[in-house]
């Protein structure tokens, strides 16, 4: 199979994801080189030919990443398509497909290579300059044409003869222009236009005005044409930019010597304020590059004699320690640096680069960086010197941002290219390891990933530029700092900048310490996952005593006040890893640093100077040694007394700070640190308790987390009730929905040793506060955390509760998954019933208990109807401990129809199953309708599901059971449909007047009568289903203002219409009366609705069908959205038709 058949989307064209350069020729030629020659067949075609092109497309877009497999058929296809324009039977139109299928190549190949591969007979210059004439450059359709046209003129421009030949020797047409007048006028007309045919004037021009007898005539005349033109008031931006750009390919192509007349004008030009006002990026692009080359005009293209040179090198002498070094020399003879003379406006030159270093936008910075390398390699070498102090310069406190960055591509390019001698390295490394952490604040973010990018850039070229012994003093503090950027920068292209750079450095200069170690753990790709870096890969490096203390010192000092909360935490985690490589280093250094940072007046600091204290602290206990943190113990203790002291718990940096003090309290408890002073503690207990009250679900999250391991250390010999009781009077306020849930989280996160005194009283307060009551109804969050809490409790209770509470809080479990609460947030209630699916699964598991057949099926059935729901989380959680029921080991007993379960859920599918997929998971589910005990609780949720709004739930969900009701009823008659009628009616009947199931179940109902599953019932006189599920619908819709749900009423009494009884006649009844329902819109839709269903289901009705004509005559001439008292005689007229009873108007008695 080709891999264009591999990757050929099924449903539509899409991009080939995942290909990248896993090809390995060009397979499809065959049938590129077809579409070409069928092209002259189909072009006239439009849809064809559409169909044609994106299939073209598609194919040749694939070699994106690797275009050379395309090199050896592209001479063949171009030659098709040049053969196509060249022959003069195609018509335009055809010519205009060709051209386009041409771009395609120089999209993906690149017009420099495709150019090449163009024919430049003689024969093609009058014919192409012709077809190139005729086109209308403001036509936005053929722009390919016009694109294609100008390369392909400019590789025949290229042809060596006198232009002049080409000129008519008629007398009769010599008044006519001249070739080369005709080429300039092409390439004037195109290089201000706004498509990218300016680009390829551009090209064109180049080519053609630094020709040889072109250049005599009328090189000066377009430079001058050019210059006006870019600074004439009406130019435009896409004028600057197809003059310039046209200006500077001219500078690249042309002789040097033609081309330095005209030098100085051109800078003079190019150095204008009106060049750069208001001109954009591109435009400043273009500036830069041109005067690099104006510059380098100016100089002569001589290699500099004293530039560096490294020689030969091997990568085996490198990784075995030499350096592999040979000497060469170049084979061009260096010109004398006596006779080198440097014009003045070389200067210019050259202070206009450094200042495009300073740009604000990136493109031009490294655009004004290489031309500082270009230039600076044919200076002689005093002047070089300078140029390098004037970069050095860039990297100013006072500058910005940009010029850092554009400093350490300057000092990059440098590098490679010899011109940074190593006498400037000690100026050169410091700046650049400064760069390397380079981070500036701003408001809720900083600048420097560019500036830190950069530098790593910088380290790269300089392990490629010098031997192994001039970088050897610098060796220690580039691998340190560049290891310290790969693991704790916060962006992930820093991070594998870094990573890359000492890959380089390790290869080519065999002399970082432990490199090949360390690429084995830190390489490319390792680093990309940040808390893999910080918390994974900085343990394993800084097991090697060179990196230790800068990696600690670097987390200290930069990331510990870091503007990113995230990166302070890991920054304290990976201390906490850390310390054990330095533990006498982190008490004597680090922890006095760190609490002198935690009183700074800068939030930041203090937050993540507490959390690296607490992670420290926890850090060394761990080592064995708790006397190594004796001088401390007064400042711990002090600390949190010293925030109350000065207020940092108050404001918003208070929610931070308690935070930061809640993990302190619960490190310093893991710790088992000692104090003489017993109100540590109970300070300590104050703040999780006040943090416990606290609105902020983070701080309440961390003073739960702390307050077990406080209990279990410091209070363990202590009498707990009063805190108990206090957390329990808490818990019953309704005054504060946040209070609740801090506090019903407290109670189950509390160790056995507190629980067990007042067991009854924590659970009753937790099911009472776990049940909605008219204050509470809308507290979703708080019914949720006192399951979770119940949940808690009976893990840490487990093998100590009695069966009475096991029993009980089954109960709560199995009420709550009936929690459907809404508000203006959704259904919030699906973290209550997803909370209870957890606790079921953990109580089921953990607790001793026998559980009967009724109450196992409960939990089974319960969490089996929320796998069919709609909801994806839901679906995909219960979905889970379903599976886990079954599987477990134990295996849990009394679950009805074990064995048939297993079947349906098999094992080894199962595990890879994505239960987030309802295609997925619903053909399981509705499996279990045919088990009574689950069919009353699996139809309700599909009954929700079916009758939803998504369509994919809808569709997944309603194909699953409609595929399945068809299959049982082959397989065991019609018996088992009546059986699954008689559930979906006890559904209906349990749940009236409950908006959420009764308009999903009109939705049910219209597409169950649809789907043809249940036609018998409809077909059969004698059934009662369908009289009791009109009877049901009509109680539901009466006195109904939603219009929304009277709609999905009216479209289920429709369905009636095909139904053999009399709930037909009934059912018509009622949708006439809705045919004057006081609301238009309802109206309108009834009468749209009934004649649709007439139309399908008429001519078998029960009522009088001869009329059946008129009445739907009616129904869609009559406008029913004039008033009631118009439209009421035709409903009335359309019931007498119909032979059913005309609706009349309840008459109030007084």
């Amino acid at each position: 199979m080709s891999t264009s058949e591999k990757n050929k989307p099924s449903d539509m064209e899409e991009e080939p994801f995942g290909l990248g350069c896993a090809l390995e020729l060009f397979v499809e030629a065959t049938e590129v080189s077809e579409m070409i020659d069928t092209l002259k067949s189909i072009y006239s075609d439009k849809a064809l030919n559409e169909k044609a092109y994106e299939r073209f497309s598609f194919i040749i877009g694939q070699y994106k990443e690797q275009p050379h497999l395309l090199d050896p058929h592209i001479d063949h296809l171009l030659e098709k398509c040049i053969n196509i324009v060249r022959d003069g039977g195609s018509s335009m139109d055809l010519k205009h497909e060709v051209f386009k299928y041409m771009f395609v190549f120089v999209n993906v190949r690149g017009y420099k290579v495709i150019v090449r591969h163009l024919p430049h007979e003689v024969s093609d210059f009058e014919a192409v300059l012709r077809l190139l004439e005729s086109q209308d450059c403001d036509d936005s359709i053929t722009w390919t044409t016009r694109y294609v046209l100008l390369l392909w003129l400019s590789i025949i421009v290229m042809i060596p003869f006198h232009l002049s030949r080409f000129d008519a020797n008629d007398e009769s047409e010599k008044e006519k222009k001249t070739v080369m007048c005709r080429v300039l006028d092409i390439i004037k007309k195109y290089i201000v236009v706004p498509d990218k045919c300016r680009d390829a004037a551009a090209y064109l021009s180049s080519r053609f005005i630094t020709r040889n007898d072109v250049k005599q005539e009328h090189l000066l005349s377009y430079i001058e044409w050019s210059m006006v033109e870019s600074t004439s008031s009406e130019s435009t931006i896409f004028t600057k930019q197809g003059t310039l750009a046209s200006i500077a390919m001219i500078l690249k192509t042309g002789k040097r010597d033609d081309l330095l007349p005209h030098a100085r004008p051109l800078l003079q030009w190019i150095i204008r304020d009106e060049i750069k006002h208001n001109s954009g990026t591109n435009v400043q692009k273009l500036v830069y590059k041109i005067v690099q080359r104006i510059g380098l005009t100016f100089l002569p293209p001589k290699v500099a004699a004293w530039r560096y040179k490294r020689g030969n090198r091997s990568l085996a002498a490198n990784l075995s320690g030499g350096d592999g070094t040979t000497s060469s020399h170049d084979t061009q003879e260096p010109l004398p640096e006596d006779n080198i003379e440097v014009p003045d406006e070389v200067e210019e030159v050259i202070d206009q680069l450094i200042n495009g270093l300073r740009s604000c936008d990136g493109i031009v910075r490294w655009s004004a960086a290489k031309g500082v390398g270009r230039v600076t390699g044919r200076l002689p070498q005093e002047l070089a010197d300078e140029v390098v102090g004037s970069v050095l310069e860039l990297f100013s406190p006072r500058e910005g941002d940009g010029a850092w960055h554009g400093g350490c591509l300057a000092l990059a390019e440098l590098g490679r290219r010899g011109l940074l001698l190593p006498k400037r390295l000690p100026e050169v490394v410091p700046v650049v390891l400064k760069a390397l952490v380079y981070d500036e604040p701003r408001g809720y973010s900083s600048v420097g990933s560019h500036i830190r990018d950069a530098a790593c850039y910088v380290c790269w070229a300089f392990a490629r530029a010098y031997d192994k012994d001039v970088l050897k003093p610098f060796v220690n503090q580039i691998a340190a700092n560049l290891l310290i950027v790969a693991c704790f920068d916060r962006e992930i292209n820093c991070r594998r900048a870094a990573s890359a750079a000492f890959q380089e450095n390790v290869g080519r200069q065999g002399t970082f310490p432990y490199g090949i170690d360390i690429l084995t753990v830190a390489d490319f790709f390792t680093v990309s996952v940040r808390n893999n870096a910080y918390l994974t890969i900085s343990p394993y490096i800084a097991q090697f005593g060179e990196y230790t203390i800068p990696m600690i010192d670097h987390l200290v000092g930069r990331k510990v006040d870091h503007w990113d909360c995230v990166i302070r935490e890991l920054t304290a985690k990976a201390l906490h890893n850390l310390t054990p490589k330095a533990p006498e280093y982190m008490v004597t250094k680090v922890l006095p640093t760190l609490f002198d940072r935690s009183t700074s007046i800068d939030l930041n600091a203090r937050h993540g100077s507490v959390l690296a204290i607490g992670e420290i602290i926890h850090a060394l206990a761990l080592t064995g040694d708790k006397s190594i943190l004796a001088g401390h113990l007064d400042k711990i203790a002090n600390l949190v007394p010293e925030f109350r002291q000065k207020f940092y718990f108050r404001g918003l940096g208070g929610e931070l700070m308690r935070t930061a003090c809640c993990d302190f309290i619960e490190k310093c408890a893991m710790a088992s640190l000692e104090f003489t002073n017993g109100s540590v503690t109970d300070d300590w207990l104050n703040l999780i308790n006040e943090c416990i009250a606290y609105n902020v679900t983070n701080i309440q999250t961390n003073a739960i987390k702390a307050l077990p391991t406080v209990l279990s250390r410091y209070y363990a010999n202590q009498n707990c009730e009063s805190l108990v009781k206090g957390y329990i009077e808490e818990l019953q306020k309704t005054s504060q929905q946040e209070v609740r849930m801090g506090h019903a989280l407290a109670l189950g996160a509390l160790p056995k040793f507190v629980l067990e005194p007042q067991l009854g009283a924590i659970i009753d307060s937790l099911i009472a506060t776990s049940q909605a009551s008219p204050l509470t109804v809308k507290w979703a969050e708080s019914r949720r955390d006192s399951i979770k809490a119940l949940t808690s409790l009976s893990v840490t209770m487990a093998e100590d509760l009695a069966k009475s509470d096991v029993l009980r809080i089954f109960d709560v479990f199995l009420a709550s998954l009936k929690d459907y609460t809404q508000d203006k947030r959704g259904d919030v209630g699906a973290w209550v019933r997803e909370a209870a699916m957890l606790g079921l699964q953990t109580l089921a598991f953990k607790v001793k208990v026998s559980i009967d057949v009724a109450l196992t099926t409960q939990i089974v059935a319960g969490v089996a109807q929320q796998a069919v729901e709609r909801i994806d989380r839901t679906r995909a959680l219960a979905g889970r401990i379903f599976y886990s029921f079954l599987y477990n080991d134990p295996t849990i007993p009394n679950i009805p129809h074990h064995d048939e379960l297993l079947k349906i859920f098999e094992k080894t599918e199962c595990e890879t199953l994505n239960w987030n997929s309802a295609s997925d998971t619903f053909p399981k589910f509705v499996e279990l309708l045919q088990f009574p005990e689950f069919s009353y609780n699996v139809m309700l949720g599909l009954v929700c599901s079916v009758g939803g709004l998504t369509e994919t739930l809808v569709k997944n969900s309603s194909s699953s059971l409609f595929a399945y009701i068809s299959r049982e009823k082959k397989c065991k008659g019609v018996g088992e449909i009546d059986r699954l009628a008689d559930v979906i009616y006890r559904i209906f009947e349990d749940n009236r007047k409950n908006d959420r199931i009764v308009v999903p179940m009109f939705r049910f109902l219209d597409k169950l009568f649809s789907s043809g599953c249940i036609q018998h019932l409809a077909d059969d006189p004698s059934s009662d289903f369908c009289k009791k599920i009109l009877k049901l619908a009509m109680n539901e819709l009466v006195g109904c203002k939603d219009a929304y749900k009277i709609i999905d009423g009216i479209n289920l009494l429709a369905q009636f219409v095909q139904v053999k009884s009399e709930a037909c006649q009934s059912a018509v009844v009622q949708l006439s009366i809705f045919l004057c329902h006081r609301q238009a819109y309802v109206r309108k839709s009834t009468a749209s609705i009934l004649y649709e269903s007439l139309l399908v289901y008429g001519d078998s009705a029960v009522f009088n069908t001869e009329n059946l004509d008129e009445v739907m005559q009616i129904l869609s001439n009559t406008n029913w959205d004039d008033p009631v008292d118009v439209v009421k005689p035709a409903r009335n007229e359309m019931c007498k038709l119909m032979g059913v009873r005309v609706p009349v108007a309840k008459t109030s008695t007084n």
